[in-house]
């Protein structure tokens, strides 16, 4: 269920039908929030995107160069040396994780869903910087177990250069996808693409 951020949309919807929006948009944000390692990317911000009903389609096709361009941004300013501590006060259970949803009212329930569109849009329109583990952090923060995200990653050498190819890093995936069917591209997955 896609939905604009327009609030007239969001008031239309059921007591259940926001309860279904607010999860499937709570767990993409679990995906890219728990991505550890060489799996946190760039792209995995796509995967949130997608809830804006404004947000351009994916790619297609990306050059190699400006595939570096962008990981060489993201190692620089959206990792971290050293993992955050879990507060007092997270939810480790993920099981109760999205118990808060139970006690809603309606409203309530149409404000959070409110509430994560307009952070996904906020996260998505950052345009004269880079997106930094800040930007990330302020996102994650949104949701109820407040679990900190762990921004560490592979050396320079491993996760932009070949230290680790063809099995890793940032230039053995788009080398992976040089040669990919623009009609079954998939920058999600390791190339080469097929149907």
């Amino acid at each position: 269920m896609i939905l604009s951020d327009d609030r007239v949309e969001i008031s239309r919807l059921s007591q259940g039908d926001c309860k279904i929006a607010i999860l499937e948009r709570r767990k993409s944000i679990r995906n890219v929030r728990d991505q550890r390692g060489d799996d946190r990317c760039f792209l995995d911000d796509l995967l949130l995107w997608k809830w804006l009903a404004d947000s351009p389609p994916e790619p297609t096709n990306f050059s190699m160069e400006s595939g570096m361009e962008q990981c060489t941004l993201f190692y620089e300013h959206r990792r971290k040396t050293e993992v955050d501590s879990v507060p007092q006060d997270a939810i480790l259970d993920p099981a109760r994780w999205d118990d808060d949803l139970e006690d809603m009212t309606l409203d309530q329930l149409r404000n959070e869903l409110v509430h994560i569109q307009e952070s996904i849009q906020a996260h998505r329109d950052i345009k004269d910087r880079p997106r930094t583990h800040e930007d990330d952090q302020t996102l994650y923060s949104i949701l109820p177990e407040r679990i900190p995200a762990d921004f560490r990653l592979p050396t320079r050498e491993e996760f932009l250069g070949e230290a680790r190819s063809p099995s890793a890093g940032c230039p053995a995936f788009w080398q992976s996808h040089r040669g990919c069917d623009t009609q079954c591209h998939n920058l999600h997955k390791w190339g080469p693409c097929r149907d």
